[in-house]
């Protein structure tokens, strides 16, 4: 070990915890490369031991409600394959977990793994970069009392042209779209209630435009001083490259802050747009990004056959019969992207050679008296 444990892990009151969250490829690394450099602060690869670990089904197995067990604890988190890719020698780590005087909750468990990290490191301060942290963090928020949470957001249309340079992630466009979607409305639905002293939205565009602005008004927030070593991170871009779990997806890190490296516009096709807008263009406009497709909403599109549209569930504007609708079969939310082939399946499509048939509709009758209308066919 090349450097000592900070005091204050497991007594007293431990400095702010960094987290640095968001929806995959939307410039998390970049975020750690950059902090990671700060002679101050070591920024570890992604786990996922904390968030799971606290659930009461893994906490059960160190004394959960009742006593804790550090000792339990230590070995599940030692025997974790993404805190044993930090690369910490095992008696190291163990003894950094179990030392006396023994932590006292899970979260002063994990406060030991990442100052073990960070000693390792001769840095004295530690935090977290753990995309899919975003969608925890009320619970992150009450373990650490002391975290404050960065969530980089990325114009989603650049994030699923991202997702398909790499060997994992959604299947298709529409998926992207719903990722996206989910993960940055969680991070801003759990940032209202944390509020704006533990929790800071930084867009990539922005980033990567004005890098010193940004992360200079970051180190603010999260009490690290400044250091030009932020911006320099791509002098040592093969140290944080080799530390990540997919290192040839984040060969961008040798270069500045670039803006531009990706553009939706030119990877994208039009109709894939507007599948991802389709289902996501409410949170693009919420987050200042441009739609290329008119909005989808009451009156202000016509829902074509078989369109996507921007509700919970993806559902889609499907052909029916009249005897659906008059059975009470189906509705608005009755078909969406997961039911649509089993649809088609069964009925078949029902707006083949509509054009060239026609259509016939009811003529509909005011009925008076206050009775219903009724409708007769023609």
């Amino acid at each position: 070990m090349t450097g000592s444990l900070p005091a204050d892990v497991g007594t007293g009151a431990p400095p702010v915890f960094p987290f640095f969250v968001g929806c995959g490829r939307s410039g998390t690394t970049l975020l750690r490369a950059m902090f990671d450099s700060h002679p101050d602060l070591a920024v570890p690869d992604e786990v996922s031991f904390v968030t799971r670990f606290a659930r009461p089904h893994y906490a059960r197995r160190y004394g959960w409600p009742g006593r804790y067990e550090p000792g339990a604890a230590a070995a599940m988190v030692l025997a974790n394959d993404s805190f044993r890719r930090w690369g910490l020698p095992a008696g190291e780590a163990r003894a950094a977990l179990t030392d006396a005087p023994a932590p006292a909750s899970f979260a002063a468990t994990v406060r030991r793994a990442y100052a073990a990290y960070a000693a390792r490191a001769g840095k004295p301060r530690y935090a977290d970069k753990t995309p899919m942290h975003v969608l925890h963090l009320d619970r992150l928020g009450r373990m650490f009392p002391e975290a404050r949470f960065v969530h980089l957001v990325r114009d989603g249309r650049d994030v699923a042209s991202s997702y398909r340079s790499v060997a994992w992630g959604p299947g298709g466009i529409e998926d992207a779209a719903l990722l996206w979607r989910r993960r940055v409305a969680a991070g801003r639905r759990a940032g209202r209630r944390l509020g704006p002293g533990r929790y800071r939205q930084v867009r990539y565009e922005d980033l990567v435009a004005e890098p010193e602005v940004v992360v200079r008004d970051l180190c603010g927030f999260l009490e690290v001083p400044w250091d030009d070593r932020l911006l320099r991170y791509h002098e040592r871009a093969g140290e944080v490259i080799a530390a990540t779990h997919f290192p040839a997806a984040h060969g961008r890190l040798r270069m500045p802050p670039t803006p531009g490296l990706r553009d939706w516009r030119a990877d994208l096709s039009p109709a894939e747009v507007a599948r991802f807008e389709a289902i996501a263009g409410r949170e693009l406009v919420a987050y200042g990004y441009e739609r290329a497709t008119p909005r989808s909403g009451p009156g202000a599109t016509v829902a074509a056959a078989y369109s996507v549209r921007g509700r919970p569930g993806a559902p889609v504007s499907a052909p029916c019969t009249w005897e659906e609708i008059e059975r009470g079969d189906v509705g608005p939310r009755t078909f969406t992207l997961r039911t649509m082939a089993a649809r088609l399946d069964a009925v078949g499509d029902l707006w083949k050679d509509l054009a060239r048939r026609g259509v016939t509709l009811p003529e509909v009758r005011p009925a008076g008296n206050g009775q219903p209308a009724t409708r007769a066919r023609r």
